[in-house]
């Protein structure tokens, strides 16, 4: 039961820090998610800043749209980070099958990956349809303020 434990802390471990490889340039410890970023790259900082002051315009249409596009950027990253979640423990389930430690006996020869790939174009296909939401509700914040799009 020990080993079981340990395996499972070690797993939850790795899937909480992704390897370097699967990272992009900017550390995602530092660096906004996805949502953020879009937001940010198109607002610029200034016009975050003022979304941010925008949302609390309670009872205008306004300040519904910039609650809206904050909520929608914030789903978008955490949407990201479950994808990221799962395909590190799908990651870890290869490398456990893979170790050359291992014995052979011991090697999974069916149900691998079970329904991993299924899962995981799941939360793919939700993540990129959070982020063709993100960018419908950032068009229409950017024409509601006229703001140029750069």
């Amino acid at each position: 039961m020990t080993i079981h434990t340990h395996r499972i802390a070690e797993t939850a471990n790795r899937a909480n820090t992704p390897a370097t490889s699967a990272r992009s340039d900017l550390d995602p410890q530092i660096s906004p998610a996805p949502g953020t970023q879009a937001v940010l790259r198109t607002l610029g900082q200034d016009g975050y800043q003022l979304l941010h002051h925008q949302r609390y315009d309670c009872g205008t249409a306004l300040g519904e749209l910039a609650d809206l596009l904050l909520n929608t950027a914030r789903e978008a990253d955490r949407l990201h980070g479950k994808l990221r979640r799962h395909v590190a423990h799908v990651r870890a389930r290869l490398d456990d099958t893979l170790n050359p430690h291992l014995h052979p006996a011991f090697v999974p020869v069916t149900g691998l990956l079970q329904n991993t790939g299924h899962t995981t174009d799941l939360h793919a296909a939700r993540f990129a349809q959070q982020m063709n939401q993100l960018a419908q509700v950032l068009e229409n914040y950017q024409a509601a303020t006229h703001r140029p799009q750069t």
